[in-house]
């Protein structure tokens, strides 16, 4: 996990219009800024520059910076931020800060509206300003393994902090039942083990391709690109919005969503939106548990190694191959059982999700289609 400090030396830096000043030292998880200032060493240096280890608190003050972690998803970012507002509703601290939400700003700031933010980096002064600096993955020994069992965020968080878990909707006004129009798909996640196969996405559209209008909800990802160029029906619209704010606003408009990955769906949850989610690797219970107007389609794979959903939030690279816990023949308890997890990290994204793609994993592999149509359209009768 990358934490480290650095120290310009002399002139200012400007980052992603952060003004960082000389001689004043900084802290940041943002990969990106390390690469960047330590290509910029080589040259000539221009910074000090060192890793820092996490510290465990030896208990909580009044006013707590909360160090999020690195690189974390959309889903994330909503228990997170869910999980956040209970705590400052609870009243127990005097000042709560939010470090590292990275391109999470948007939903910390705009949608849940806190206040002491600091998405890319926070300067010592600033740190001086707090009383507990709460590194949050280290201190909550289950979220240590969201990569390979995923956990509840929002309860577990909040069970560490002994504070009532608090909803968060945005009040919808009273209006008279609906019809259903359209049907907003989110096939697309970071991961290829949490996407719709394009199979079972064009099995849906064909079969309500004469009740609905469709729009397909993707990004700039490798999958999105493949699911465009795969696709011949006219009966559906393929719609990129360019940041997570636009994201927001669409999902704010939809009458009904079919999910597989936990993003948009937490956003959909949070508007009181109807729809279904496709489970896959992470479970339902986890991901449904604040929510009526969802319902679920069960995956129910089992094998030798696992049974669905596993837990799992992407593969991972164990002796030199990609895959999950079926592929390398594993159980969690072996991930449980070892002391660190960054070579399980190290595999090439780009190159090994292409191949995802043509042939996935067990459980998505056998996602039961006519089951996903049958609880598709005994929601849609409602309506």
């Amino acid at each position: 996990m990358a934490f480290f400090s650095f120290s310009l030396l002399k002139n200012r830096l400007t980052y992603f219009s952060n003004e960082i000043e000389p001689n004043q030292k900084y802290f940041s998880k943002d990969i990106t800024l390390w690469k960047e200032l330590k290509n910029r060493n080589k040259k000539k240096q221009i910074c000090v520059l060192n890793h820092e280890n996490r510290l465990r608190i030896n208990s909580l003050g009044k006013k707590i910076l909360i160090f999020l972690p690195p690189r974390f998803g959309l889903g994330d970012a909503i228990e997170y931020s869910i999980a956040i507002n209970s705590i400052i509703k609870s009243k127990k601290f005097f000042k709560i800060g939010i470090a590292f939400c990275d391109n999470h700003y948007f939903i910390f700031k705009e949608l849940f509206l806190f206040s002491n933010i600091y998405p890319l980096i926070i300067s010592e002064k600033e740190i001086q300003k707090y009383d507990t600096i709460f590194h949050i993955t280290l201190e909550i020994e289950s979220l240590k393994f969201q990569k390979y069992k995923r956990s509840n965020i929002v309860e577990e968080v909040c069970k560490y902090f002994q504070v009532p878990v608090l909803d968060f909707k945005f009040k919808q006004k009273k209006i008279v039942k609906k019809t259903i129009k359209e049907i907003a798909i989110f096939p697309v996640s970071t991961s290829m083990l949490r996407s719709l196969p394009y199979n079972i996405l064009e099995q849906i559209i064909k079969k309500f391709q004469d009740e609905f209008i469709f729009k397909v909800y993707i990004d700039d990802s490798d999958f999105s690109k493949y699911l465009e160029e795969k696709n011949k029906n006219k009966n559906c619209v393929f719609v990129k919005p360019k940041d997570i704010k636009s994201l927001v606003l669409e999902i704010e408009k939809i009458d009904f969503g079919v999910f597989v990955d936990s993003g948009p769906l937490h956003i959909a949850k949070i508007f009181d939106k109807k729809g279904i989610l496709i489970e896959t690797s992470v479970s339902s219970k986890i991901l449904l548990s604040n929510s009526k107007k969802i319902d679920r389609v069960e995956n129910k794979y089992q094998s030798n190694f696992c049974y669905g959903p596993c837990g799992l939030v992407d593969v991972f690279s164990l002796n030199n191959r990609i895959g999950c816990y079926e592929n390398h023949k594993i159980s969690f308890k072996y991930i449980n059982n070892l002391s660190n997890f960054k070579s399980l990290q190290r595999w090439n994204k780009k190159n090994n999700n292409s191949q995802l793609i043509s042939n996935p994993v067990g459980c998505i592999r056998n996602i039961n289609v006519e089951n996903i149509l049958k609880i598709l359209e005994d929601n849609l009768r409602e309506y």
